[in-house]
């Protein structure tokens, strides 16, 4: 009979150093899908909160620059939006205050009210401004706290509850510098904490109104996510928008890199991923080299 032999030390020590490098592989790519499945997710809260944060941009520029305030015709308001001043005149040196109210959040499809810029918008809004719209340095306030029950949404299906403050700051005749602070966006994902500091440059102004003009975005963000990650956001390509029915619920043109802070990861965000500037909510997610098609909420 063949007696058996005790394997020798050096044997003992490679098939060791042989499990170990399995499991570190095996935890390294565990960990790398987790990390790419946390910065999919910041892309994916990033791109709601800077949606919605930029069509409420979209609605107060409408507002502001459109001194007649009529309903239909070349406002994003519809007519069953409420404006309510508290003080409604420049005169008395203090500036104007007053909501706009979309109404109540539907209980049926679709849940919020149809804008003219094909978005749909629920609950108030407070606006507030040191002087008129068109004045180098005036200083609009927008902002809505949990008890305003503001919703946007592209479709009126999938609302979106924001809180927080928008201020902008008219530095040209074409441009505005807009921050956004101590803000949250809330749907059936969870919630995303979000901030940015931003220009707006109009491209293309038709006058009073919103209707028809083009804007470019650039700038930064930063943000958490849903899932408690924090991320930084630093425009490429300008985000380009047209305010078009079809069109304005997002950018038609843009690339933006998003980094998640803990693992350090960076993923590409096109919002023309086929090189086309359509009217759709198309995104396209670039990370370790793989390309990922997502729908813009």
């Amino acid at each position: 009979m063949k007696q058996l032999t005790k394997p020798s030390a050096t044997k003992i020590i490679l098939s060791a150093f042989f499990l170990a490098g399995i499991s570190v592989t095996f935890y390294s790519c565990k960990k790398d899908q987790a990390e790419t499945v946390q910065t999919i997710t910041s892309a994916e809260d990033n791109s709601t909160a800077e949606n919605e944060f930029t069509s409420v941009f979209d609605i107060t520029d409408d507002f502001a620059s459109n001194d007649t305030r009529t309903r239909g015709g070349n406002t994003l308001l519809p007519s069953g939006a409420i404006v309510n001043f508290t003080d409604s005149s420049y005169s008395d040196g203090d500036g104007i205050e007053c909501t706009i109210d979309f109404g109540a959040l539907k209980s049926t499809l679709p849940y919020g009210t149809l804008c003219n810029d094909g978005r749909y918008r629920a609950g108030v809004l407070h606006i507030s401004s040191t002087k008129r719209y068109n004045e180098i340095g005036t200083v609009f306030t927008v902002s809505a706290a949990d008890a305003d029950n503001f919703y946007g949404g592209s479709d009126g299906t999938k609302m979106t509850k924001l809180t927080g403050t928008i201020t902008l700051t008219r530095t040209s005749a074409s441009s505005i510098n807009v921050k956004v602070s101590n803000a949250t966006a809330t749907n059936s994902n969870g919630t995303v904490s979000w901030q940015s500091d931003r220009t707006i440059t109009k491209t293309v102004d038709l006058g009073a109104g919103l209707l028809g003009d083009e804007f470019d975005i650039t700038g930064n963000a930063s943000g958490v996510n849903r899932k408690g990650e924090s991320f930084t956001i630093t425009i490429d390509q300008a985000l380009h928008k047209k305010i078009q029915t079809g069109c304005a619920r997002t950018f038609v043109t843009g690339k933006i890199t998003l980094t998640n802070t803990s693992s350090g990861k960076t993923i590409k965000i096109d919002y023309d991923p086929y090189n086309d500037a359509a009217c759709d909510l198309t995104a396209k997610a670039t990370i370790n080299n793989k390309e990922y098609i997502y729908t813009v909420r």
